[in-house]
This record gives C-alpha cells, structure tokens and sequence, in this order.
C-alpha cells in the first residue's frame, strides 16, 4: 500500500472552502486504498465548525489525522510579549533552515511534527501539499528524504501575485527571503496541480523554471457520497449564493437586472426567491429596499458546509458572482459544490475567464458578464424562460463526470501509482 504524507493546514477541521476542498481529496485517496497521513492546522476561520462531515470524512481506516498547532502565526497578529517571543522564534528558524518569511512557523512545526511521528518523512511514498504554509515543510522533507512532492495549489502563489484587485500581478517581485524560497518550491516539487488551465497558465508566469510537463489540471472535487437529495418547491423559482459578496465581489448590477425584470417576472405569475448565505457590504440592505426587492432577496448568515449544501440542494439554480477583473482565473468551490447537489449554475462572471469556459464547454447553466446589466438581465430572462418551459440544465454525474471523484482520483493514480 503507497503511503501519502498530505500536509493541508486547512482540511480539518471543516470550516472553510479550502478545508473541505483538501479533505475530500485525503478521503478518496483513502479510499482509494492509499494509507494516507494529514498534517493540519486547527483552523480558526469565522465560518462554523461542520462537526457533521468532518465526522464522516474522519471514518476512512486509512486515514490518519494528526494536528499541529503552532503558537506562532502572523507576527502582525501578535500582543507585544508573544511577538518578541514569535520573532525569537523565526530568528531560530531562519538560522536553522535559511529561509523567512511572516508565517513560516506553520510549515516548520508541521515539518518537526513529521520528523517526530514514527519513521519520518522517510517513510512515505509521495508528498502533496495544499494550500499556504506547507512550502518550507515539503522542501526540508523531499530534500531530506528524496521523496517526490506534488504540490497543488488552488489559487496564485503568494498572496502578493494574485491579479487585480485581488494582488499586484505575476510580475510583483517578492522580498529576498520569499524570493529564495519561491525559486526552491520551482525547485523541489515534482509535479504542480492546478483546479484549471487558466490558473495553471497563470502560474506559470510566475514559476518561470516549471514547464507545462511538470503540471496537471485536476478541478475541485465534487464528492457524491455527500451529495444531498434533490428536493425543490415547484412553484417558487430559488437562487441561491452561498458565500460573501463583499468587495471586491460585486452584487449590484445583478440586484440591479433583478430589479429591472421585476415586472416581468410576475406578468408570467411567477414567484422568485433569492438568497445570499455568508457576508455582504453594509450598503447592500438598502440597494435592495431602494430597487424594491424586499420580497424577493434574502439575506442569511453564514452556514456550515453540510447545511449550506443542503440549502443548495432545495434551489433550482447557484449563482456565483466573482470580482470584476481582466481574466477570470479561479474555480470558485461554490461552482462543484452546486455540481454536487445536481444545481445549474448561473454565473456574473468576467467574459474572459473559467466559468465562462466551463459553462460554454458543459450544458451546466447561465453565463453573464459581471460589468453588464444588460448581459446578466438578458440571462435572467434565459433562465426564467427555461424554468417556466421546465427546460433548466439537469446537472448529473455524467453530465460533468470530470469533476466527481471517479475522474479525480484516477488522475492521482496516474501520478502516484
């Protein structure tokens, strides 16, 4: 049996998209027959804590759970005394490793916590990281052991070359020690995963020593042994978006095309409802009372995973509106997890990017651009159309079988096998 040391600071607990993203893969690699070890961080994201699936993708025999906690995360974060003490710390770092950086001591606790479990990092097979803080301990462990790494990364690397408005661009130069340890991930890992071609393409102008041979595109996971049953009232149309609209995410022109066809909505006598789960500006409450939308959009607290889902699945349609930008270069969770509850999604989108490649490449939904009233108004009218005719997308398995986990995890064989 291969044994995997997948080091993922979010996965569990399960609170946050980026945990659940990581925790499915740990599972179905368990399942797969992979004797799979996580290293993970005890998250304290604002979402709540889904005790209910982090339960159920525990229950793997082959999976092994194991908790660092560092006491040292952000120095900005810190009271005076703990950042005299976390800079101390880092200084011991730095001359034991020769790397820095604010937060390098997630990695590095991770990496003695490796060191002090049974056998090493020795005695794995591969290594794949996920996500933020997990560089510096993927690099000590394959240069140690020669293990080969695959390091996945679900959004650019660092914060600071995420595009507009987001960060400041794949040409931003890193401090000295970033630098360093930028050139040793290029380095070190053996394979780079990416949820789609354009973050791939975009990484690769910042990892200007990775080839394209040394990538793969494996999407977000959509799990259907926690698929929820499809249940929906027929006589009210329900949108839903799960997830904050906060700036830089822009909900105003879709409230705005709501508004506008308002009227025409009712003239079919049809009920609509639309539902926000997670957080919004502060102005939002009164753009909806001032386009008169009271009765139609719904406001809601942010839910846990499985309940968010739940929700998803008794909608007819998940709207995912991203930030207005030069190219759409992400695959919001939000987009599989819909795939996984069998919803069509409905997209406010940039023209230029993923979702409106998936949704062009897929009878899955509705495209609009996300700096046009009238394109998003025009696929309102669609989707109102298509509901009234009962003609809306059935999203199935097969119908994107590339994003369940059958496919996924037969592209990990083809890595790790």
């Amino acid at each position: 049996m291969k044994k995997i040391l997948f080091i993922a600071p979010h996965s569990f607990p399960i609170r946050s998209s980026e945990s659940i993203c990581n925790a499915k893969v740990a599972y179905c690699l368990a399942e797969a027959g992979y004797k799979v070890d996580v290293y993970t961080c005890a998250d304290k994201s604002t979402y709540p804590a889904d005790k209910e699936l982090d339960h159920f993708l525990r229950t793997s025999p082959n999976l092994k759970i194991i908790t660092v906690s560092p006491d040292y995360v952000l120095l900005k974060t810190l009271s005076p005394l703990k950042l005299l003490r976390a800079i101390v710390f880092n200084l011991k770092i730095l001359l034991s490793t020769g790397y820095f950086y604010n937060g390098i001591s997630i990695p590095y606790l991770i990496y003695k916590k490796v060191e002090e479990e049974c056998g090493g990092g020795g005695q794995y097979d591969y290594i794949l990281s996920r996500g933020y803080s997990t560089d510096l301990a993927a690099i000590l462990l394959t240069k140690k052991y020669g293990v080969p790494w695959i390091a996945n990364w679900n959004d650019p690397f660092p914060l600071a070359k995420f595009p507009p408005p987001y960060g400041m661009g794949s040409e931003t130069k890193l401090p000295f020690f970033e630098n360093r340890i930028y050139k040793e991930i290029q380095k070190r890992a053996q394979l780079h995963t990416f949820p789609n071609p354009r973050l791939r393409d975009y990484m690769l102008k910042c990892f200007s020593s990775v080839s394209i041979d040394q990538t793969a595109v494996i999407p977000h996971m959509a799990l259907s042994k926690i698929s929820p049953s499809r249940s929906i009232e027929r006589s009210v149309l329900k949108l839903v978006h799960c997830g904050n609209v906060k700036n830089p995410r822009n909900p105003r022109n879709f409230l705005a095309a709501l508004s506008s066809i308002k009227e025409v909505i009712e003239g079919k006598n049809i009920r609509l409802e639309c539902h926000f789960i997670g957080g919004v500006d502060d102005d939002i409450p009164s753009f909806i009372t001032n386009n008169h939308l009271e009765s139609v959009v719904f406001l809601h607290n942010n839910m846990t995973y499985k309940k968010s889902i739940d929700f998803i699945s008794k909608c007819h349609v998940s709207l995912v509106i991203e930030a207005e930008c030069e190219e759409g270069i992400y695959l919001p969770t939000k987009v599989v997890d819909s795939f996984q509850c069998g919803v069509p999604i409905f997209c406010v989108s940039p023209s230029n990017g993923v979702l409106n490649d998936i949704v062009h490449s897929f009878p899955v939904g509705y495209f609009s651009t996300n700096t046009s009233m009238n394109s998003i108004r025009s696929a309102l009218l669609s989707l109102v159309d298509d509901y009234q005719n009962d003609e809306l997308p059935v999203i199935s398995k097969e119908t994107v079988p590339s994003f369940f986990e059958d496919a996924i995890i037969k592209q990990y064989r083809n890595y790790c096998d």
